[in-house]
């Protein structure tokens, strides 16, 4: 199968959408398979992607799990905007994808004038990883479905 074209789902004709938009389509673009290129394809390189992505701390890595759990993330984002961009619904790949989004431990905060912000309430640094996705997903005015 041919890689999906994520650019569909970007904010206006730009390839390079803004903000959280950019982050989901760039971990959605860490698989290239008609390229023969995945830039987390293992723990090493997985943590040199996501740190440079400033989605894990200079210090921090990835057990096995964790690594398992990021591919699960990102396949199953690739498989939401798969399925916008072909103009259909997938609602087992939606339910993957609020499975691996569960792990971000999401606290809904309130701050001065009573705004509100989604954070995470884990300290752990995975979870604030995946809190960050799921995050810049709830931000997105380009997430399939409107944000």
């Amino acid at each position: 199968m041919a890689d999906p074209d994520f650019s569909a789902v970007s904010a206006g004709d730009s390839a390079a959408a803004p903000g959280g938009q950019h982050l989901i389509q760039s971990l959605a673009r860490t698989l290239r398979p008609d390229q023969d290129s995945d830039l987390l394809a293992s723990r090493e390189e997985a943590t040199v992607w996501l740190r440079k992505a400033a989605l894990l701390p200079a210090d921090a890595g990835l057990s096995n799990s964790e690594h398992a759990a990021v591919l699960r993330l990102r396949d199953s984002i690739r498989d939401v905007l798969a399925a916008h961009a072909a103009g259909r619904g997938d609602e087992a790949a939606d339910a993957r994808l609020t499975k691996a989004l569960a792990d971000g431990r999401l606290v809904l905060t309130v701050g001065p004038a009573g705004a509100t912000r989604l954070a995470s309430a884990a300290r752990a640094s995975y979870p604030n990883l995946v809190a960050a996705v799921a995050i810049a997903i709830a931000e997105s005015g380009e997430w399939p479905g409107g944000g």
